[in-house]
């Protein structure tokens, strides 16, 4: 336990590094406590995903003379938004100090809406059919997790390269570390949840590349450029 909290308090004080010496304290620490609040209410609100999903399953369905078959299927669906929203509002909640992809657009099946008691629109999960509309997503959330855990290290070479290229490589360093563990986490968390539902937009501090390679592929590429003029 103490070492758990010996490597956060180590990272905490890259971050504040990061955030008090080159200005972006305000977006840092502003995402962090918006990420924080996020995942503590979604932790607690959670479980009202499988009444709200089974009145929209049978709202959808009276209609169509299929009142029980969609609040079945409502039900069942309840069940997964419950297990997505709490599982990603827990992730939130414990990964609060980590960056993140800006986005997950297209990446895993999305939440009707950011908290459980807004309305939203509910997510077709059979268009324009079963494939294009769950399994590419959910195989795209699986594979960016895969991504951002094998080769998350890349980080810190790509940083730590832009950093000597910008002439703050103390930055480059710092900001490389935090990177890496971020992916690290991030990955972890896209590979457990690739099936369940989760929110659409990430709050807390984007990653600066889409790709954990991102950084090290531009700054060689510009070293390259400098070489040949």
């Amino acid at each position: 336990m103490k070492a758990k909290s010996g490597i956060l308090g180590f990272f905490m004080a890259i971050i504040f590094f990061c955030s008090t010496a080159y200005g972006e304290t305000g977006d840092i620490v502003g995402g962090m406590g918006k990420k924080f609040f996020r995942g503590l209410i979604n932790v607690f609100t959670g479980w009202t995903e499988l009444p709200a999903q089974t009145i929209k399953g049978y709202n959808r369905s009276v209609y169509e003379g299929n009142a029980v078959v969609g609040t079945i299927f409502g039900f069942f669906r309840g069940i997964t938004y419950t297990i997505g929203r709490t599982a990603s509002g827990a992730l939130e909640l414990v990964g609060f100090w980590t960056a993140n992809p800006e986005n997950n657009w297209e990446i895993g099946v999305p939440l009707d809406a950011e908290y459980a008691w807004q309305q939203g629109s509910s997510y077709d999960y059979f268009s324009p059919d079963f494939e294009k509309a769950t399994l590419r997503p959910m195989g795209r959330k699986f594979l960016r997790g895969l991504q951002n855990t094998l080769f998350g290290f890349a980080e810190l070479p790509g940083q730590l390269a832009k950093g000597f290229s910008e002439g703050t490589l103390d930055y480059g360093i710092m900001k490389g570390l935090w990177f890496v563990c971020s992916r690290e986490v991030c990955g972890v968390t896209d590979l457990a949840t690739a099936i369940l539902p989760s929110p659409e937009e990430n709050l807390g501090y984007p990653f600066d590349e889409k790709y954990p390679w991102g950084a090290l592929a531009d700054s060689t590429s510009v070293l390259t450029t400098k070489q040949k003029d």
